[in-house]
């Protein structure tokens, strides 16, 4: 039972995802439950993976798990975001190309024979994604935090871009 542990924090991402959306779609105004859902899920994807190596239960698939709860909840948490006039639609979906390019050419490159391949800027974007969506979380999508978020999204579109050029480029290499 310890050893699902890990896999139980990076699920919960998704259930985050799923609460994250039914306060979008319900209107919810209220910025104390974003704000904690967003810790939250920070939180879980913070420990998840030491927890793993420290009961000596680290996997393939749960690193695979981590990833893709990872993207689910910004995902999820992005667009409500976006369709709220909070940030930019093409963030989420930049995100999106990204994380998908990573899943193939983690599998390709790997020949699906380990977990997803390392990357520095993926990590790096994780955390900037994380950011993103606890600011986004303290502020309406009209509100001064926003705005700020909103005028630095084609600084974050450049290094999502980067992103896939060094994906492309790996597997040019490979």
């Amino acid at each position: 039972m310890r050893s699902q542990i890990p896999n139980g924090l990076s699920a919960l991402r998704f259930a985050l995802a799923a609460i994250w959306v039914e306060l979008a779609a319900n209107g919810h105004t209220g910025r104390a439950a974003y704000v904690i859902i967003a810790i939250v899920a920070a939180g879980s994807d913070f420990i998840d993976g030491r927890i793993a190596r420290r009961l000596g239960v680290a996997s393939d698939r749960g690193r695979w798990l981590d990833g893709v709860a990872d993207v689910t909840f910004i995902l999820a948490a992005l667009w409500c975001e976006a369709v709220a006039g909070a940030i930019e639609r093409y963030i989420p979906i930049l995100i999106a190309i990204s994380f998908s390019q990573y899943a193939l050419d983690s599998i390709v490159i790997a020949r699906a024979s380990a977990g997803p391949i390392k990357s520095r800027l993926g990590h790096w974007g994780g955390i900037v994604n994380y950011a993103i969506v606890i600011a986004l979380a303290f502020s309406p999508p009209r509100a001064m935090i926003a705005a700020a978020v909103r005028a630095m999204s084609p600084l974050v579109a450049i290094f999502y871009i980067a992103a896939i050029v060094e994906r492309a480029w790996l597997f040019y290499r490979s």
